[in-house]
């Protein structure tokens, strides 16, 4: 009699068992035998991205997922638990070329071109692509994976082309110059949901600026961002600060760059409620093109919009010939070092605030003014009035306030990326024959333009 183990070992256990499950093909859904007595259940799972590993919220997500096909297995249902992957345009995307920089295989994907690194991304996800799917049958699930799909399946991107054109013509999806998150290492457009906010440890620099029209006086102000002082337009104030309320009108010298004659260095002091007495000096400089509530204050002004950080996050000429070329936080101590050569760093002090990362490339995202595609929320009205009338219920009660909070402050989802991997926006121009897409270039965005190019795709995740 062999001897039995002293502890359970389950791989060979569960390895046989789930295979003569999957011979038995138990878990494969036939529609022909959905009956009265034989109803059919569904239940499609999350993708997962492509580029993933378990974690363990993918267990818990679809240990509770498995539970419910079970059951209604044995309550004599016909159950489909359709597995897939999602294509992760920017993480996969980030991962392809990430590996074959570090092979030197190439030091920018332009070297590639955009067939060939899309080539290279469908040959490492044939590769890798399915290291999650198999994770998912080693703890059991039980999925038809005879149904396996990928976001990218054919019959999967003609679906999100009808659907786009069917939205576009129901007026929620348009394209619009707006502020939006800008992801410098991917060069690419990113939605709220794809900045993760984390908390930084840096300073708050204090520097002094001179009013033009009053010799001698100087206001105040701090910021974490010096490096962008040359994009600034203005300085605001609160109309109601008895501080500054009497300078709004006359003008302020601005310190950077250094080489630009004093008559090019003025900007108006604006009077505008935004600014809070409270924070800082209760002096804001306005810089429109790299920050939104800027940019607001800006359009509200009809100031100009002068833009210092390109797509790659390094400084233009426009910064002026000590920051031209620098990285954007390279360029940010050597704006110290000048505002202190030119003796108006006044201090600066050790501060802790949230700052937005892309969510794959885990770098600090840059606002940034660009031409791309929106999708509306049309509905956000009757979801706030569905819950403050009763109809749906938070439990606790607090959470109605924490969703009445969030759905106030919803704006449209910018749903277009400049990448190469992804879902192409099926929006063509007729002289080109359909051929090329209607929106930017791929390497717009390097270049200081407003004017739509019909010579690239932007891709839609």
């Amino acid at each position: 009699m062999p001897e039995l183990a002293k502890a359970y070992e389950p791989q060979p256990v569960e390895s046989k068992w789930y295979q003569h499950w999957l011979d038995e093909k138990f878990f494969v859904a036939d529609p022909a035998r959905v009956s009265a007595t034989r109803p059919a259940y569904s239940i499609v799972i999350p993708p997962p991205n492509v580029t993933g590993v378990l974690t363990m919220g993918h267990v818990l997500n679809n240990t509770i997922q498995d539970i419910l096909a079970r059951k209604a297995r044995m309550d004599g249902k016909e159950v489909l638990w359709l597995p897939g992957t999602d294509h992760a345009g920017i993480a996969t995307q980030n991962v392809v070329e990430k590996t074959m920089k570090k092979a030197g295989e190439i030091k920018h994907r332009n070297d590639l071109g955009r067939e060939a690194l899309v080539a290279k991304i469908w040959e490492w996800k044939e590769k890798y692509g399915g290291i999650i799917l198999q994770q998912l049958r080693a703890l059991g699930a039980s999925c038809d994976w005879t149904r396996t799909r990928f976001t990218m399946d054919p019959e999967y991107s003609r679906c999100v082309q009808k659907v786009f054109v069917d939205l576009y013509k129901k007026g929620l999806i348009y394209r619009g110059k707006r502020m939006v998150n800008w992801c410098p290492a991917s060069l690419t457009a990113l939605s709220d949901e794809e900045v993760i906010m984390k908390e930084q440890k840096g300073f708050m620099y204090h520097f002094k600026v001179e009013v033009a029209e009053a010799p001698g006086t100087f206001l105040t102000i701090a910021t974490t961002r010096p490096e962008t002082i040359p994009g600034d337009t203005a300085v605001a104030v609160n109309p109601k600060d008895p501080r500054y309320a009497h300078l709004i009108g006359k003008h302020i010298v601005r310190p950077l760059p250094v080489e630009v004659p004093r008559e090019q260095k003025l900007i108006p002091i604006i009077g505008d409620e935004h600014v809070d007495f409270e924070f800082g000096t209760g002096v804001l400089k306005v810089t429109p093109a790299h920050d939104k509530a800027d940019f607001e204050i800006g359009q509200r002004h009809k100031l100009p919009v002068v833009e210092v950080i390109e797509a790659d996050g390094k400084m233009n000429t426009l910064a002026g010939q000590d920051l031209n070329g620098l990285d954007r936080f390279a360029a940010r101590k050597l704006a110290v070092e000048k505002l202190t050569e030119l003796g108006s760093l006044e201090k600066q002090e050790p501060y802790t605030n949230n700052v937005g990362y892309s969510e794959r490339a885990d770098v600090p995202i840059e606002p940034r003014l660009s031409e791309q595609w929106f999708l509306k929320y049309p509905s956000v009205d009757a979801s706030k009035k569905c819950v403050a009338g009763g109809e749906m219920k938070f439990f606790p009660d607090r959470w109605a306030k924490v969703y009445e909070h969030w759905m106030g402050g919803i704006q449209d989802w910018c749903i277009s990326r400049q990448l190469w991997w992804g879902h192409r926006i099926p929006v063509w121009t007729k002289p080109l024959r359909a051929v090329r897409g209607l929106g930017f270039p791929e390497d717009a965005d390097s270049r200081r333009t407003t004017v739509p190019s019909t010579t690239g795709f932007q891709s839609l995740r």
